[in-house]
């Protein structure tokens, strides 16, 4: 149940907060941050799928260590120390035959790409919490300007459609798209779609999230507005999608270019709190004078981290990292009251970290 919260009868209030039941989504991203919980065993899986060892087990095949060791080329000592490794993080198993995948690492494996995805974020996150923790407790700017984890998010690179630009925002592009292939599901499932005819997303990335929203909605067309690096990156992941065909791109800085007319849904995925609260309002305003009356606007946005409540794992960093970023709901539900909206609806959404799912519609259009 969510909770409506229109400023012209009643005051803010917290939002409703429960778990979602996405079993193919949120069930896969709490899988493999468990997996993830502890860096030797994340940085043994990391090493064994990058060396073959998954793939050489992959098909139920069973194989002593000897010739795990003699089809990678490797030592068999190494081979041994990497097996053990394995075995206690319960990647594999050893059975009568020799080695096996265990069957708690094959129900991971059909979201080896999330897997994959998370493990090559955590090394950049982990890495800079181990070396600048001081930064990033007492001098976050400090910690923003030390860390690799920062430097991948480059939005200056995405401007200019160079091979350079183009290889240094694939790198996160690809994981966030990644990502949002896994949180797009919770949010699109709880948001009625059928009235909705045109998509505009603001900063929507590869076009993931629209186009998430599009194979729910067959009814639905969509603009996805970002950085022309992006864009281009977003046409060829989109490539062989039956979504594509619905899914245009608008190439532009949605700070100060024009936005589109004529879209009945405006939305904003992990994009607001990229920015500073002057800015985000300064976004969220430009939506509202793009939105038609009687359109609606949706934010999906990273909560704050409830870190008390949690195990600080290692698949935590990940998020930990833009953990002074993320914000209360308070914040955009005040803004979307300030800028005139109304109907405003507020939910959590539980992932492996909450998630807000807010909308707002625009006063006026057909009674």
């Amino acid at each position: 149940m969510s909770v409506c919260l229109d400023p012209a009868s009643q005051p803010c209030e917290p939002p409703s907060r429960h778990v979602v039941d996405q079993p193919d989504t949120v069930a896969a991203v709490r899988a493999v941050d468990a997996l993830l919980a502890h860096g030797i065993a994340a940085r043994a899986i990391d090493h064994a799928l990058k060396g073959g060892v998954i793939d050489r087990l992959g098909e139920r095949r069973l194989l002593e260590e000897a010739e795990l060791a003699a089809e990678l080329g490797s030592a068999p000592e190494r081979i041994a120390l990497l097996v053990s490794l394995l075995v206690s993080a319960d990647v594999l198993c050893r059975k009568a035959g020799g080695l096996a995948l265990s069957e708690s690492f094959r129900r991971i494996l059909p979201f080896r790409d999330l897997l994959e995805a998370k493990l090559g974020f955590l090394a950049l996150a982990s890495a800079d919490l181990d070396e600048y923790f001081a930064a990033f407790i007492d001098a976050p700017d400090r910690f923003i300007a030390q860390s690799r984890t920062f430097e991948l998010f480059r939005y200056d690179r995405c401007f200019e459609l160079t091979p350079e630009n183009l290889a240094a925002t694939r790198r996160w592009v690809s994981y966030t798209s990644c990502l949002t292939r896994y949180e797009a599901g919770p949010c699109w499932d709880r948001i009625d779609l059928d009235g909705a005819r045109r998509l505009l997303d603001l900063g929507g990335n590869s076009g993931e999230f629209a186009a998430r929203a599009c194979a729910k909605a067959p009814q639905l067309t969509a603009t996805v507005a970002d950085l022309p690096v992006v864009c281009a990156i977003g046409r060829e992941m989109l490539a062989g999608r039956p979504e594509l065909p619905r899914v245009s791109y608008l190439p532009l800085d949605m700070r100060f270019d024009a936005l589109p007319a004529g879209h009945d849904l405006i939305s904003f995925k992990s994009v607001l709190h990229d920015w500073p609260a002057d800015e985000a309002f300064k976004l969220m305003a430009r939506a509202c004078a793009a939105l038609p009356a009687g359109g609606q606007l949706l934010i999906y946005e990273r909560a704050r981290i409830p870190i008390e409540d949690m195990a600080m794992s290692y698949a935590a960093a990940a998020n930990l990292v833009f953990a002074p970023f993320f914000r209360d709901a308070g914040f955009y539900i005040e803004a979307l009251g300030a800028l005139g909206l109304r109907e405003i609806t507020a939910e959590t959404v539980e992932i492996e970290t909450p998630f807000h799912l807010i909308t707002a519609r625009k006063p006026g259009g057909p009674a």
